[in-house]
């Protein structure tokens, strides 16, 4: 037995070991910086084809991500911060949101004297004082709200934190995409020197065009939903509209969350039951082109997953994180099959396996 072989091997190991432990925290960056590289990359590479140096190229796209998302702001973000704080007043107070107010909206109100009289025909029955008191735990509910938003301001800080570093390790990844890959394959032997550099073509083919096909589903599906919106009259419908075109990368559950997010929205604002009809109509007519259109032309071709499948995984997404596990979990779980399938497929055929 080479125990030198052995020593090296084992202390290449602990290496590796101490390496992940001490980097774990940033492993969930490194993702998201690699989702946001792939997405990226194509744009640089047309301005590398028109005679740009790579970090000139990283650079434009920099820029003219910041001026896309200058102009958003610009244009939206006063009208958010006016409606956050409305929100932020509305939640916080008690006498806004008593069961008395909520009652006053004509579609509660509705549902409250429907209640009230089946009471009056049924003895004993007290449906609507009911509704009064399940109306009064809510509000105390809500009122905790803003208070738990203060007391988690750190992971807040934190979640802020990590948002801010993934364009900048993108932005590396990016300028120094071909060193990087020049480095990897010099760890690889000469016999498998041909099979890393398809395996990475394969890779890049795979990831790269099924996220930016997610990501142009995502973004039309949110201006169809704001012009929808827009249509029947839903505040907000811009906001509204672009947090229902991000819930529809959850298959199945999402279109529904971003209905009723604009019924909700409704319902705040006081409108009638006509507009909720109209909000969730709106929603469906973009459902239906999406299902029909956008998503067997765009998404269609580059996943082939049984909606038994991708159901199972919305779910146990759900259970293991919330909503943002069930926005991730079937494009993760479609990307890893994707790869094993690939890595099997040439392994076998250079006889590795």
């Amino acid at each position: 037995m080479n125990w030198t072989k052995l020593l090296f091997y084992t202390f290449i190991l602990g290496l590796i070991v101490a390496g992940a432990f001490f980097y774990r925290w940033v492993l969930a960056n490194l993702i998201y910086a690699t989702v946001f590289y792939y997405i990226l990359d194509p744009f640089v590479s047309w301005f590398e084809r028109r005679r740009f140096p790579r970090w000139a190229a990283v650079l434009s796209i920099y820029l003219i991500i910041i001026g896309v998302v200058a102009w958003f702001t610009s244009r939206f973000i006063p009208d958010l911060v006016q409606q956050g704080n409305y929100l932020f007043d509305f939640f916080t107070s008690g006498e806004q949101l008593s069961s008395e107010y909520i009652v006053s909206l004509p579609f509660v109100h509705g549902i409250y004297d429907f209640l009230a009289n089946l009471d009056s025909q049924i003895p004993g029955l007290a449906l609507a004082p009911k509704m009064l008191e399940l109306l009064d735990s809510a509000n105390t509910f809500l009122a905790t709200i803003p208070k738990l938003l203060m007391d988690n301001y750190q992971n807040i800080l934190s979640t802020l934190s990590v948002i801010a570093t993934i364009p900048l390790l993108s932005f590396f990844m990016l300028k120094d995409k071909y060193k990087l890959r020049k480095a990897a394959m010099e760890l690889s032997k000469n016999r498998y020197f041909e099979l890393c550099i398809i395996l990475l073509r394969k890779v890049d083919s795979t990831v790269g065009t099924f996220l930016r096909a997610m990501l142009f589903e995502v973004i039309v599906v949110g201006i169809m939903a704001s012009i929808a919106f827009s249509i029947v009259g839903v505040k907000n419908p811009v906001l509204i509209g672009a947090t229902a075109g991000v819930a529809n990368i959850i298959p199945y559950f999402g279109p529904f969350m971003g209905g009723a997010l604009a019924a909700l929205s409704v319902l705040i604002d006081g409108g009638p039951l006509i507009m909720v009809i109209y909000a969730a109509l709106a929603m469906y007519i973009v459902q239906v082109l999406d299902n029909n259109i956008i998503y067997p032309v765009v998404v269609g071709g580059t996943i082939n997953m049984h909606p038994l499948l991708v159901l199972i995984t919305v779910i146990a997404g759900g259970w293991y994180g919330g909503i943002l596990w069930m926005l991730i979990s079937v494009p993760l779980v479609y990307i890893l099959y994707s790869l094993t399938k690939v890595l099997y497929i040439n392994l076998r055929d250079f006889r590795i396996i």
